[in-house]
């Protein structure tokens, strides 16, 4: 007689997961993209002609008084303040601005990468720098955070943030440890390919 307990069904259990596989799938989909300004780079000032003709700095300072500045130490002074610029945390809030589609793409390009295809993060970062540039190409803080009188008077415009373009067009993505430049998707010759 048949045991009660034996229904004739025999199961066979084979390691079918191959662990170091789906560590190699979940490593090729991490990638960290930062958005910012490399250190080391001079911010080009944009100069404006006093009521005499001659080229001045915001101050009043002559052509050779303008102390050069980094432009990610610009960057930090905008974007967090300082005791006599407000601060427009401009960064931050442009990615905000565009998160549901910056959610999107870096999901699509994480699954590639988990399903054995080429993930394209230099898309992703793309859209990030696109995203902060056309927040503060915009009138977000134009209505926001306008400009002082005397800075409208200076550079005879009421838009924050943007003078010449030196600074705005500087902004760039870095992944996997390379610079690369917003919109071409090539890494900077100067950093070896991750």
């Amino acid at each position: 007689m048949p045991d009660a307990w034996d229904s004739g069904l025999r199961v066979s259990i084979k390691n079918t997961v191959d662990l170091s596989k789906i560590q190699k799938a979940v490593k090729k989909a991490q990638c960290e993209i930062l958005v910012g300004f490399p250190s080391g780079r001079q911010h080009v000032p944009t100069l404006h002609k006093n009521a005499e003709g001659k080229y001045e700095g915001y101050n009043g300072e002559s052509v050779s008084e303008i102390k050069p500045v980094e432009t990610a130490e610009l960057a930090k002074a905008l974007h967090f303040g300082t005791a006599s610029i407000p601060a427009r945390p401009f960064l931050e809030d442009g990615i905000e601005s565009k998160k549901a589609e910056l959610k999107k793409a870096l999901e699509e390009e994480a699954k590639k990468a988990i399903n054995g295809g080429q993930a394209n993060w230099d898309k992703v970062g793309t859209m990030a720098v696109g995203a902060v540039q056309e927040l503060v190409r915009g009138d977000y803080y134009k209505s926001n955070v306008p400009n002082s009188e005397k800075t409208k008077e200076y550079k005879g415009s009421d838009r924050p943030l943007i003078d010449g373009g030196d600074l705005i067009n500087s902004l760039v993505y870095v992944k996997e440890g390379r610079i690369a430049e917003a919109g071409t998707g090539k890494a900077d010759s100067a950093e070896k390919e991750a």
